[in-house]
């Protein structure tokens, strides 16, 4: 069996990107608690993660199976924060695209940054596949490219979920859980830093 292949993405492929996003986090808790509303969630999470891919190329690396079936945003060093003129600049359109949602959004995105890792690292934004090809190996390659790329630097990789059940992946990939905390009448999220790789 030919095992999937991911690689570097470029913005021209944010379309695809976004799509994927969409359907792998239209069921996911932490977006969930954002836009409780499903259909309305489908409807707006291509926009969002349009929104985002704005910035995450020139902030890192964007890495994706070869059919786009599963991809990874990841932020470099000292990219993990939004400075204040990002967030300004996508702040209007992040309210057009999601409304009232926006409240909950930025709760959560408070939080998120709130937690994250003070030293140097490799921020995993997003990670998802289409539920699709769930199961078949494709999230799983487009992690390992990131990864790959991770080692170059011989960095700490960071990431945060808010479904339980993704911890055991990430554990294999040697992530282990470094704290945990809730959204006040929201989601329980999970934070997990995989230790630098010594370089020969």
């Amino acid at each position: 069996m030919i095992l999937p292949h991911a690689k570097l993405l470029k913005p021209t492929d944010n379309l695809e990107i976004a799509e994927t996003l969409a359907r792998a986090f239209q069921n996911e808790s932490g977006w969930s608690y954002v836009i409780p509303d499903p259909a309305l969630r489908a409807r707006r999470l291509t926009g969002a993660f349009h929104l985002f891919l704005r910035d995450e190329h020139r902030k890192g690396a964007v890495f994706g199976t070869d059919g786009i079936e599963a991809v990874t945003l990841w932020r470099g060093p000292g990219q993990a924060r939004d400075t204040l003129f990002d967030t300004a600049r996508l702040f209007i359109p992040f309210v057009q695209q999601l409304r009232f949602s926006i409240l909950r959004g930025l709760e959560i995105s408070h939080l998120i940054e709130k937690h994250l890792p003070q030293e140097p690292v490799w921020y995993l934004h997003f990670a998802g596949c289409d539920p699709a090809f769930q199961g078949k190996g494709f999230g799983g390659a487009a992690i390992r490219a990131g990864l790959d790329r991770v080692d170059q630097d011989g960095l700490p990789a960071y990431l945060e979920t808010a479904d339980e059940h993704n911890i055991p992946l990430y554990q294999s990939f040697g992530f282990a859980i470094k704290h945990s905390w809730q959204v006040p009448e929201g989601p329980q999220f999970w934070g997990m830093q995989r230790p630098g790789k010594t370089r020969h």
